[in-house]
């Protein structure tokens, strides 16, 4: 059935675009994932890595101390770094319907501290003292799945706008737990950020314009996810929205540089684990995710033109946040680097 939707979507008339205008010179960050549509019967894999660092604590837009945080927690999350492995492949069923899956692999681990208190014997008086004893979590495995269906409704030389149709498959875990070691979660479930995916079925819509003409291009994009039930557990994350533009200039003989802004926002997650305590940390907390981000991104890019890489192409983008106001307490976000490469034939 969304097969058939997309098939009458796309029988609108329209300039069509043969290969020569599509990605010859593509100027797309790596960060971007869907930036226009292929012609009929190409192919095109992709691998991305992103690593995504996480430092320091706050409280909404301010900076929350580790006494604020143990005020109301047993731990304080302190680090965080995400590293994700991503495999994408995109074919061209018509020069305007172009469908794409994604396959990920990531690896999580956190750092937290426990504030502890002992006695100390200071000149014949007794003094409680207090300090903080680090541990680190970890979890990797294969994360959630992706499809999409992507319709060129506006697909000429210089302009595409290109509408998304996704969907999230659960086929990353839920059911990570602690090794026998750990002290809150020992043989228990891990807290919410470090399973590998969301357990549910979602709905991933798109909207993207591009224009390229020359040396220059630019492009304005709205992706959002939309969660349809609770997991098995009991709980699903919020609903999701960002919205992402970006300028490109081929300076030298296909090597391009970008720039690019991204907003987003992010609900809490509806529901819990009922096995964790949501006092544990921050991280087991369900009010304790989401938020308003807005990110700003520098990027390079090579296509390669001849030879035996050709039509591969290699980009590299890097990342810091300009605004954070998270809900409730929350890690920050320190950095964001992607690193991609993709070959169309």
């Amino acid at each position: 059935m969304i097969t058939s939707t997309f098939n009458l979507l796309c029988q609108s008339e329209m300039t069509s675009c043969d290969e020569s205008c599509h990605c010859i010179d593509d100027l797309t960050p790596a960060g971007i994932m869907i930036s226009h549509v292929h012609p009929k019967s190409e192919w095109m894999l992709s691998y991305r890595y992103m690593d995504m660092g996480m430092e320091g604590v706050l409280s909404g837009t301010q900076k929350a101390s580790e006494m604020e945080v143990f005020n109301q927690y047993i731990m304080n999350s302190t680090k965080m770094r995400m590293d994700m492995h991503m495999l994408m492949g995109m074919y061209g069923v018509t020069d305007r319907l172009t469908l794409m899956a994604m396959l990920n692999y990531n690896v999580n681990s956190m750092e937290m501290s426990m504030l502890t208190a002992h006695d100390h014997d200071h000149m014949g008086s007794t003094e409680t003292m207090s300090n903080s004893t680090k541990m680190q979590m970890k979890t990797n495995g294969v994360g959630d799945s992706k499809l999409h269906l992507l319709c060129g409704l506006i697909k000429n030389e210089n302009h595409q706008l290109i509408f998304g149709g996704g969907i999230n498959l659960p086929s990353g875990s839920i059911q990570k737990k602690g090794t026998d070691l750990d002290m809150l979660y020992e043989n228990k479930r891990l807290p919410y950020m470090m399973q590998l995916g969301s357990g549910t079925i979602d709905i991933i819509p798109s909207l993207t314009y591009t224009f390229q003409t020359g040396k220059l291009a630019f492009s304005t994009q709205a992706v959002g996810t939309i969660r349809t039930s609770y997991n098995s557990i009991g709980y699903k994350y919020g609903n999701e929205g960002t919205f992402s533009s970006w300028f490109a200039v081929n300076w030298w003989n296909h090597l391009s540089s970008s720039i690019r802004v991204e907003a987003s926002s992010i609900g809490k997650i509806q529901g819990k684990d009922k096995t964790i305590y949501t006092f544990n940390e921050t991280a087991t907390n369900p009010a304790n995710y989401g938020g308003q981000k807005v990110n700003m991104y520098i990027g390079l890019t090579y296509g390669f033109q001849a030879g035996f890489v050709k039509n591969n192409r290699l980009g590299l983008e890097f990342g810091v946040p300009v605004y954070q106001n998270l809900n409730g307490i929350q890690i920050k976000l320190k950095q964001v680097v992607t690193a991609s490469w993709s070959y169309s034939f």
